[in-house]
């Protein structure tokens, strides 16, 4: 049972990653460079309704995940 719960828990994160890279590329998700204090990767998301600038990568991929938009950074 643990392989299978751990199986899908590989398959969702590579599902998480597979989609933010089509929303790159789609130009949702806009790289604006690096935070100077952190060195992390910071992001805009551009949705139908709102734009949430100054996201991080893990915060975008949350986003993904729960469909909810939270900064949080002490996600890694």
């Amino acid at each position: 049972m643990k392989i299978l719960f751990f199986a899908a828990m590989i398959v969702a994160q590579h599902c998480v990653d597979t989609r933010f890279k089509e929303m790159q590329d789609d130009g949702i998700v806009v790289y604006e460079g690096e935070d100077e204090d952190t060195g992390r990767s910071m992001y805009t998301i551009m949705l139908a309704d709102t734009t949430i600038e100054y996201a991080y990568e893990e915060e975008v991929k949350q986003y993904l995940k729960t469909g909810t938009f939270k900064y949080d950074d002490q996600l890694k």
